[in-house]
Formats: structure tokens, sequence, C-alpha cells
């Protein structure tokens, strides 16, 4: 029998169907979720096309279920009176209680809207996803979940404040969605407000890494980069061995003016992630500063050895070495990245500024090239 396949939820680690969008425990997005098959049991495909009974196998369904029973009380009197002593029969029933299974708990109030809206949001049909779980919302006013995934069904038809508003709600019925509305904001355009979520959510629980990354790539984007250096460096303590998370912070850094402790943080990168050709270009851009060229040629010199074809570290190094007086090795540098890059926006300009190095560079008998 083959095992049952799942999405499991890359936020709180639930199973889900592999036809569903978001988690059922927890409402987040499933597109990174991995697909994961447990032994035994039907998958999940053929559980749900499982046919149903027909009346004729009802009608047999039922004549089992009697003898079950029958057989059942006979069993539990004849252990009471082996002897078969009179008055005692077969089909006398026994006094114990029955063991009977616990009744499920009664459906919620909008349930069935519900199950049905997220089937259509899962099938993309947008119109009667919001239409069912606006239903299941106004059934059932304070179950945060239903909100939650009724403004996730608004957001992916284009009502984004619509969405935010029904985020916002579902947030201040259950704060574990206050990050999930945090998001919403900050993808909105409206920096100011997801901030302000993301405090909120750092009141109960300031340790939080993947608030204070997000809070921090934020405030980033916003300008503020000693604000985003100081919640990175949060991430980075509870995720030290992630080197684009060091990155940003480094890069955090060094627009803030630390550019002593963003060299550290690069160099850090580099021990952790070798190929990390952002932080390599950045730190040789740092000693280059200080100074320090021909320690700066020799790291993207390591850098282009192991990666020959990055455009990035092919314009750091024409920009380094035209600081260091070699004009020439400046123009085949800069040419080399137009080479890689001939798309990019500057790989033109680079192009022309590199035929004006080698036409100022002296030749051998003291004229010009």
């Amino acid at each position: 029998m083959r095992g049952m396949k799942a999405l499991v939820c890359p936020q709180c680690g639930a199973l889900n169907r592999p036809t569903w969008e978001f988690c059922a425990r927890c409402n987040e997005a499933l597109e990174s979720a991995i697909t994961v098959e447990e032994p035994g049991g039907p998958t999940m495909a053929e559980e749900e096309s499982e046919p149903s009974a027909g009346p004729a196998n009802a009608i047999a369904l039922a004549g089992i279920l009697a003898l079950v029973i029958v057989g059942a009380a006979a069993w539990r009197t004849l252990a009471r009176n082996p002897s078969g002593a009179p008055g005692a029969s077969i089909f006398t029933i026994g006094t114990e209680p029955a063991e009977l299974p616990t009744p499920a708990p009664p459906a919620q109030p909008g349930a069935r809207d519900h199950a049905d809206g997220r089937r259509a949001l899962n099938a993309g049909d947008l119109e009667a996803a919001v239409a069912r779980l606006a239903a299941a919302v106004a059934a059932n006013p304070t179950n945060a979940e239903y909100r939650n995934v009724y403004a996730h069904a608004l957001w992916r038809s284009g009502d984004r404040e619509a969405a935010l508003a029904a985020h916002a709600e579902a947030a201040r019925l259950d704060p574990r969605l206050q990050m999930q509305y945090a998001r919403a904001l900050d993808v909105a355009g409206r920096s100011a407000d997801a901030v302000a979520q993301y405090e909120l959510v750092l009141e109960k629980n300031p340790q939080a890494a993947t608030v204070r990354e997000d809070l921090g790539r934020l405030l980033f984007r916003s300008g503020d980069y000693r604000g985003a250096a100081a919640n990175l460096q949060v991430a980075v303590q509870a995720r030290p061995d992630d080197p684009v998370l060091r990155q940003e912070l480094a890069y955090s850094l060094d627009q803030a003016g630390d550019r002593t402790q963003a060299a550290a943080m690069y160099r850090q990168v580099l021990d952790k992630a070798p190929a990390a050709a952002v932080s390599r270009g950045l730190l040789a851009e740092r000693l280059a500063e200080q100074g320090k060229r021909e320690e700066a040629v020799a790291l993207l010199l390591e850098g282009l050895k192991a990666r020959p074809d990055s455009p990035l570290l092919q314009r750091q190094m024409g920009a380094v070495l035209e600081r260091s007086g070699r004009p020439q090795d400046a123009a085949a540098a800069y040419r080399a990245y137009a080479g890689l890059a001939p798309d990019a926006p500057d790989a033109q300009e680079l192009l022309a500024r590199a035929a004006r190095l080698e036409a100022a560079t002296p030749s051998p008998d003291g004229g010009r090239r």
C-alpha cells in the first residue's frame, strides 16, 4: 500500500494535502513547503476518490453490524454466567455501560462555507472563494482562522484594502496572526504601520528571529540602517550559520557608516561561504579605501580563480586596479565585465572607460596607445 503524500508547513510543521496553498493549522503559505510520504495508508488522492457505499453495500454493512452487536452481547452474558444458569440467556442484554466512541464536537457555524471556500481558493476560483469565505466569516465573526483565510482570498483577488482589514481583525482575534498582518502591510507599502505591527509582536517575544529579520529588512529599505543592523544582529545570533543573513547585517552596518565592523562581518561571511561574491567585492572596496589595495586585489583574484565568470568581481577588480595605478589591467577587467554582463546598465559606460584608460596609457616607446 502506498504512503500518504502531504505538504509539510514551513512555519509550524503541520501536514497538509498536496493541493492546498495555505496551512490548515497556521494559514502560512505553502509555496516553499516540501512533499513527504508517510509509510502505510492510502494517498491523499485515494482518500478523496474512494467511492461511497451504494444501497446494496449499505444493506450488507447493516447486517454485519447487527451480527457483531448480537455476538458481542452474547459474549458479555456468557462471560458473566458461564454455567448457563436459569434466567440467563445468550440474548440477555448486558448491564455494563456500552463502549461508545467519543462523539465528535459539533461543527462550528460557517464550517461548511469555510471548507468550500478554502477548496475554491486552492483551486484558483477566487470569486467563489471570496463569496464562500465571506459567508463563513458572517456566520462565525469571532473565528480568527476564517478571517485569516478570507484575507488571503481577498488579497489574491486584488482587493488589498479589504484584505488588510481582514488581516487586522484576524490579528486582533488571535495575536499569533500579527506576523501575517505585518507582512501584508509591508508588501502593501505601508511601512510605518508594518513597523508598528512588528514591534507589537516583539513586545511578546523580543528574541523572535524571523520577526527581527523581516523588520530589519523593512528598516533597511526605509533607510534606517542602524535600526536594520540592530534587528538583524538578533537574527544572526539566532542563526549564526546563515551567510545570507550575516551578509545583510554587514551591508546594513556598511550603510550605517560602521565600516570596520562591516569589514569584519564580510570576512565572517567569506569564512562560511567563500563563493559569496557580494561580500567579497564589498570587503575589497573597504580594503581599498583603507589603502590596502594589494590585499584587495589578492582577495578579488582569489574569488575570480574560483568564479571567473562573476561580473561583480570583474567590475570591482577594475575599480580597485584603476585606483592602484594599473590602467591597462583595469581596462581588461572592465572589458571582461562587459563581456559577462553585456546588458548591464553600465556595460557600455565601462567599455568606454576601458577605451579611455587604454588610450591614456603610455606605449613602451613613450607615446600613447
